[in-house]
């Protein structure tokens, strides 16, 4: 997003969490007019963080905006304390749609919520959600003035892509389906689900693999999975160079993403963007991206059988190339971020003049 804005003529500064032991910066974009500022933090309970040196930061510039991610963010109301002091407009960008599940979080967010949430409240006259559910939740917390503006997807990461045979590498034969799931393999994205659904395909459609690429905490667990139960043609593989992903993505008969919670799901909009169909949960990003049954499916549940049922009706149809291209045009005519950002720096340009 800075980037495209830095293109549209705007100076954008960044900050975000330092990955060394220490707080500094660096420039890109057009004209190096995007400033990276790597903050050295202190890590508080609850995914919560402090930066003593942000406020240094604020201080050497003059912004005229100031935009701060999700309203549980101890540092998100610190800063919008800030733009109420220096006269600055602040707006809060939310993709959380929910609260937090757990146990010992719900208790921080029941806090948050009534403390620092009510400061929030008071200096915040603009919002920007990610997604409708993201509104709805900004909403349900008594926010008020709220766009919905979505993330785009960046595409200069395969500018360099290679073509690789992955059908010759993983040796899939040329009239096998491949049922394709990239990420990181933990709990929030139901590996052990993917591989039920995979077994209910097979059973149904034998001609189709399962590809499942990438790492986690879950993947020996998940392998051991599938050979508990005796699972067919199915192709684990660590990781892939992005630079290798479309090779992989324009192979998949369908991509399957079982995840529970998905704030948007850029591996969705990838997985799109390359004419691969999308299985996924009606989580917040997947009902705003995808119109069911027509460009992707988005399941009301986690029944093995249901999501299985759609699946080989495609398969068996053999429509998913179709599905696919109506799924890759949308992404490209909406949902890229030279799009994406002009309806930011419209609205930024919107709250600065007012």
């Amino acid at each position: 997003m800075a980037q495209q804005l830095a293109k549209l003529g705007m100076l954008v500064d960044v900050f975000l969490i330092s990955d060394k032991d220490r707080t500094y910066s660096e420039q890109m974009g057009v004209d190096n007019r995007v400033t990276v500022y790597w903050l050295k933090g202190i890590r508080i309970p609850g995914q919560q963080g402090y930066y003593k040196d942000l406020r240094g930061i604020l201080d050497s510039h003059k912004y005229d905006l100031i935009q701060a991610l999700d309203d549980s963010q101890i540092t998100t109301v610190l800063t919008s304390v800030y733009c109420k002091e220096k006269g600055i407009k602040f707006v809060l960008w939310q993709g959380m749609y929910e609260n937090y599940p757990e146990a010992y979080k719900r208790i921080i967010q029941y806090v948050f919520d009534w403390t620092l949430l009510r400061v929030l409240k008071k200096n915040t006259k603009y919002c920007i959600a990610k997604t409708t559910s993201a509104k709805a939740y900004l909403a349900m917390k008594k926010f008020l003035n709220i766009a919905v503006i979505p993330v785009g997807l960046e595409t200069a990461n395969f500018n360099d892509c290679v073509q690789i045979d992955y059908r010759k590498k993983l040796h899939i034969p040329q009239g096998q389906k491949i049922l394709l799931y990239i990420g990181k393999v933990e709990e929030r994205r139901k590996p052990l689900f993917c591989m039920d659904v995979y077994e209910k395909v097979k059973e149904k459609y034998p001609e189709c693999c399962m590809v499942y690429v990438g790492k986690g905490p879950m993947l020996d667990e998940v392998q051991a999975y599938a050979k508990m139960k005796n699972l067919k043609d199915v192709h684990f593989v660590d990781s892939i160079p992005q630079k290798e992903l479309p090779s992989l993505y324009r192979i998949g008969s369908m991509f399957i993403l079982p995840t529970r919670y998905e704030i948007f799901g850029m591996v969705l909009m990838e997985a799109m963007y390359f004419g691969t169909p999308v299985i996924t949960y009606k989580a917040a990003g997947p009902i705003d991206v995808i119109e069911n049954d027509a460009d992707g499916i988005v399941m009301e549940d986690f029944t093995a059988d249901n999501w299985a049922g759609r699946i080989v009706a495609h398969l068996i149809k053999d429509d998913c190339n179709v599905m696919g291209q109506k799924g890759q045009t949308k992404i490209n005519e909406s949902y890229l971020w030279p799009t994406v950002a002009e309806k930011y720096y419209k609205r930024f340009l919107e709250i600065i003049e007012e």
